[in-house]
Parts: C-alpha cells; sequence; structure tokens
C-alpha cells in the first residue's frame, strides 16, 4: 500500500512516479513489437471481459486463510496479456486496475502506481509469450514463461513502495510476500495459460478450468464463517477474563473480613463443637483466598499484554519459591531440595514464571507424604533451560492425563487452576510443559523454556 503523497520520502516519488513511466515506455515497446491487430476477431471480447473481472475481483477480494486475501484479477490481465494484441493487452489490464482501485476508494497516486506495476509486468509477458493462431510446444512453453514473469515482476515491483516508506530490507519483503503469496499466484498463472490455450486448441473445453470457481466461493464463505466464529469465541474469552478479574476482586475484600473475624471467633472459642467450626471455616476461607488468587493469575496470564520481560536466574527464581513453601512444605513433614544441573539465565517475565513454577510445587507438596522430599532442579538440555519439579505422591490416573493441563480438572482436592496457569504462563513463553507419572511413583513436571 502506498502513502500518502505529501509523506513520500523523495526516493519513494521517483519509485511511484517512475513505475507508470517505466510501464508505458514498456507498452510502447511492446505494441512496437507486436502490434494492433487481433489474431482472431473473438479475441476482442476479451478487452470489457477483462475490465468486468478486473472490477469485480478488486471490489470482491477471496480470502484463502483466516488474515489473508487474495485478488482474483491477474487471471483476465494475464488472459489480457496472452490473447490480445501486445499494443491493446497490456493497456487493457492496466485499465482495468486503475479502475478497479478507483472503485474502493484507494488514492489516485496508489492507483497509479499499481497501475504502472501491471502495465510494466503484462508488457514483458506479451514481449515473451502472446499467443498467435498457431500452437505448439514452443509456444505453449513461452506463455507458460510469460505467466511467470508477469506473477514475478508484479511482485518485485509490488514491495518496493513498503520497503522504502517503513525502512525494512526488501528482500526479506520480498521473501515475506512471495511465501504468502505464491501459492495463490502460480495457480492464477496456471489457470490463465490453460484457458488461453484451450481457448485456441479446444474452444469448448476452454472454460474448463474456472470450474474451480465454485469451490474457491464456498471455501470463501466457510473462510469467513470460521473468521466471524473466531472473533465471537475471543469476544467470549475477553469477557470470561474480565469476568474473573471482577470477581476476584469484588470477593477479596468481604473475603479478607470473614477471614479476620474468623481469627478471632478462633481465638476466642478454641474447643468444643464451636471451636471444630470455626476451624473448618477457616480452612474453607483459606482454600477459597487461593483460589481467587489463581482466578486471577489465570486472568492476568490470559491477557494479550506484553510480557513484562527482564534478565531472570533461573537458580534464583526456584530458590524463592522454595522459600516461599518451606512454612508449608514443613508443617506438611516434606522437604523442598534445590538442584542446579547447570546455571540459566533467560529473558522471562518473572513474576508469571514464578507463579508457574509455585502452582507446581504447591501441588508436590500437598500430595507428597509425609517424610518425603519435593525436588526442583535447574537444567540445561539441548533446546535451552529447563525447571524440573519431582514429588513422591501417588502419581496421576492414565485417564486424566489427557486433560490434566485443562482448567477445572480437579484431583481429590484443589480448584483444578494450578496446572491451567503453569502451561499457560509456559506457552506465553514460548515453551513447553509436560509430565512423567506412574500410579504409586510420583510424578516429574518438566518446564523447557526457550534458549537464551
Amino acid at each position: 500500500m502506498v502513502p500518502a503523497f505529501a509523506n513520500f520520502s523523495p526516493r519513494l516519488k521517483a519509485v511511484v512516479v517512475g513505475v507508470p513511466v517505466i510501464g508505458i515506455v514498456l507498452g510502447g515497446v511492446a505494441a512496437a513489437h507486436g502490434g494492433f491487430a487481433a489474431a482472431q476477431p473473438w479475441r476482442w471480447l476479451l478487452v470489457p471481459v477483462c475490465l468486468a473481472g478486473g472490477l469485480l475481483a478488486e471490489r470482491y477480494p477471496v480470502k484463502i486463510g483466516p488474515e489473508q486475501k487474495v485478488n482474483l484479477g491477474a487471471l483476465p490481465a494475464l488472459l489480457a496479456v496472452l490473447l490480445l494484441p501486445p499494443g491493446v493487452g497490456p493497456a487493457t489490464a492496466a485499465v482495468s486496475v486503475l479502475a478497479g482501485n478507483r472503485i474502493v476508494r484507494r488514492s489516485w497516486w496508489e492507483s497509479a502506481f499499481n497501475a504502472g506495476n501491471v502495465l510494466t509486468a503484462a508488457s514483458l509477458a506479451a514481449l515473451v509469450g502472446a499467443i498467435g493462431t498457431d500452437l505448439g510446444t514452443a509456444q505453449d512453453a513461452r506463455a507458460a514463461a510469460a505467466a511467470f514473469l508477469y506473477v514475478v515482476v508484479n511482485l518485485v515491483v509490488a514491495v518496493l513502495p513498503a520497503a522504502l516508506h517503513s525502512g525494512r530490507p526488501y528482500i526479506a519483503l520480498v521473501k515475506q510476500a512471495a511465501s504468502a503469496s505464491w501459492p495463490a499466484s502460480l495457480t492464477l498463472a496456471a489457470c490463465a495459460v490453460s484457458i488461453a490455450v484451450l481457448s485456441i486448441e479446444a474452444p469448448v473445453a476452454a472454460a474448463l478450468p474456472l470450474i474451480v470457481l465454485p469451490l474457491i466461493y464456498r471455501m470463501n464463505l466457510a473462510i469467513m464463517a470460521q473468521t466471524n466464529a473466531n472473533e465471537q469465541l475471543a469476544g467470549v474469552l475477553a469477557a470470561q477474563r474480565r469476568f474473573l478479574t471482577d470477581v476476584s476482586h469484588q470477593v477479596a475484600t468481604p473475603l479478607a473480613t470473614i477471614m479476620t473475624n474468623l481469627s478471632i471467633l478462633r481465638r476466642a472459642s478454641r474447643s468444643g463443637t464451636s471451636g471444630q467450626a470455626i476451624e473448618d471455616s477457616v480452612a474453607e476461607a483459606e482454600r477459597m483466598k487461593r483460589m481467587l488468587g489463581r482466578l486471577r493469575s489465570l486472568a492476568h496470564a490470559d491477557e494479550d499484554v506484553p510480557l513484562r520481560r527482564e534478565l531472570v536466574d533461573l537458580a534464583e527464581l526456584t530458590a524463592d519459591v522454595v522459600h516461599a513453601y518451606a512454612a508449608q512444605a514443613g508443617t506438611s513433614g516434606v522437604g523442598l531440595v534445590t538442584e542446579v544441573m547447570a546455571p540459566a539465565r533467560i529473558s522471562a517475565d518473572k513474576d508469571l514464571l514464578r507463579e508457574a513454577v509455585a502452582n507446581l510445587v504447591d501441588n508436590a507438596v500437598r500430595f507428597s507424604p509425609r517424610g518425603a522430599d519435593v525436588k526442583l532442579r535447574v537444567a540445561r538440555g539441548a533446546a535451552g533451560p529447563s525447571i524440573v519439579v519431582i514429588d513422591s505422591g501417588p502419581g496421576i490416573e492414565e485417564d486424566r492425563l489427557p486433560r490434566l493441563f485443562e482448567r477445572f480438572q480437579r484431583s481429590d482436592s484443589g480448584s483444578g487452576l494450578g496446572l491451567a496457569i503453569a502451561r499457560r504462563v509456559v506457552e506465553r513463553h514460548g515453551g513447553t510443559i509436560h509430565v512423567q507419572t506412574a500410579r504409586g511413583e510420583g510424578s516429574t513436571f518438566t518446564i523447557e523454556l526457550p534458549g537464551s
């Protein structure tokens, strides 16, 4: 896309003005070389067909992916180049592009540049492979080469304004554009050559390649429906995140009041039925507090805001987690052991990554028997650093493993959020998390992070 002319740099102005000029010069060369006479009168019908096709293609681009559209205008443009006289075909293709650009309200400068690009590519293609009345292997090869030349020239010229305006490397932009568009471009080029050749050798079958258009139309409808569904789903998920955040914040204050009052009552009544009831209420209030904290963490991990990255020493991070859970582990009679197999530092959001490791440690401490150790191991493999949490718990049932990291997949205790939070945090950092477990033999959770 060409920006407003007032914002053009001198080099960009030269390109935007120069490409149409080069196209006109090459169009004149093609006209002088090939003339204005049509090999057969019916070919003149391609002039209105090409114009109409170019307008429709510009007005109704086809989706070939959720975020990718393709303009089918290359098909009528190539047909005009291959079948109309060289003095007419390239000009017809360029005029159709100019008119189509103006219909969709592109600026005159952008429209002129795009038309000049098409005129340049079409003129070179017409010099190589315009089809006469006699066809053979050599003519078919020239037509195919002309279509390929048209696609290549159109691509390399189209990228010039974007490279000059953005300052990005030209070759990198060409590679990116080619990677995204080559299947559609080559398909349209092959379709144009097939129709052009068949219109001479087997006119009855000339329209057969167009049989793919209904399929393209149905595919386009399906992609549009999928895109709409994805947008609706994204809206629902965003609303869910807002709901989780709002609920956790709104409940936090009254819950803190309840816990304070329960603490007062517990100190006042230490025995009997009422004392036990208060103890149970305190335990449940504590469980609710942890769940609300995890809801907030999950909402935070789901947000698309950029990670607050900093250089994180994984040995220090695991030591912080061990310090935070030392009291809980001591109450449960579980030891916490750290093993630093290799020093590792990565660029990460320290708070989020710590939350992921803490959730794994929390589970390991709660499920390990008294007298057992929970190990936190920092290591470095071929792919990058890793954090491993090893427990001596009862292991995980095999039927739970496929859904283990999904939300609200509860076990005998817990909210079913800790592992979901851990997975989301690790994925946002570009890493993976997996588990090795066996009934009665404990579990080993491994976080693998991208190398730094």
